[in-house]
């Protein structure tokens, strides 16, 4: 993966603001059963570690889906 990717992840479970600094920097915002994890990531490893977030806490991961890719900026 190079560049950064936009990534929205979709957990069974509707998460209260308290886990919006745990998830950070990514976004949290609510359907009736869903919430939707929204953020950037740089790389897999990053990816991997709020997947692993995810996992800790016992969630059922729904889906995970690149939004866009941002190209690597030169300098």
């Amino acid at each position: 993966m190079s560049g950064t990717t936009s990534y929205e992840i979709r957990v069974q479970e509707v998460l209260d603001e308290k886990w919006s600094a745990y998830f950070a920097p990514f976004t949290l915002t609510h359907e009736p059963h869903n919430t939707i994890l929204k953020g950037m990531v740089r790389d897999q490893a990053e990816l991997f570690g709020i997947l692993l977030k995810i996992r800790d806490l016992g969630l059922q991961l729904v889906s995970v889906n690149p939004v866009e890719r941002l190209a690597s900026l030169p300098g």
